[in-house]
């Protein structure tokens, strides 16, 4: 039977043994279907299967690599280098510059690190939504192709989100208020009356002021 899941915001400690991951004895091993188990866990497992969505694990799990990006944000010293075997040589070069990637955007959560592998939401600069769609990116494996197409997925949501903030962040009520109306027509929606749409556009304009990002032009 599938293990529940734990909340995304204890995305620092193990989901099976509650310990905050480590680089010596809770080292966390992220899978093909973007759960992340600490080693010791997966090597106790009786099947050779995700706990949660018992999706099959393909690779041998001394193969898999530790996830340097959740590592790095507990505080625990990362190697310089791990070496992981794929097909041939330009996957690696390509491995290794995704995983820099994953590893630099993984430290805008650095803030959120709380104790006992909670993070505390409300230092960071990311709005909250953000925080999620990273905290999957960063759970992704690059070295299963099913981990790849997740992180694929998931980096083009987070660009996505990212575009979608800094247009609110930079329109003004009167473009909002024009591009609401805009999507509603262009839905065929015009019952909806002028009531309806100052509600909507008053929700934008207080997501907007809640916003953290610079309002530098």
């Amino acid at each position: 039977m599938p293990v529940q899941a734990a909340q995304w915001t204890e995305f620092l400690s193990c989901p099976i043994c509650y310990n905050e991951f480590d680089e010596n004895v809770h080292k966390p091993i992220s899978l093909g279907c973007s759960h992340t188990v600490c080693k010791t866990c997966l090597n106790k497992l009786h099947r050779k299967a995700c706990p949660f969505d018992q999706t099959a694990i393909n690779t041998d799990i001394d193969v898999l690599p530790v996830n340097f990006a959740l590592l790095q944000l507990v505080g625990a010293q990362v190697p310089d280098h791990q070496s992981v075997k794929l097909s041939n040589l330009g996957e690696n070069k390509h491995y290794e510059v995704a995983k820099k990637c994953v590893e630099d955007l993984a430290l805008y959560l650095k803030p959120l690190s709380g104790g006992k592998g909670v993070a505390s939401l409300n230092q960071s600069a990311l709005s909250r939504p953000m925080q999620r769609k990273l905290v999957t990116l960063v759970n992704c494996q690059l070295v299963e192709e099913e981990g790849r197409v997740r992180a694929i997925r998931a980096a083009r949501s987070l660009g996505e989100r990212t575009v979608t903030e800094l247009i609110l962040q930079h329109q003004n009520p009167q473009q909002l208020s024009a591009n609401l109306w805009a999507a509603v027509r262009a839905r065929g929606c015009q019952f909806l009356g002028p009531g309806k749409i100052d509600h909507c556009l008053a929700f934008l304009v207080g997501y907007q002021s809640r916003m953290p990002i610079s309002r530098s032009r």
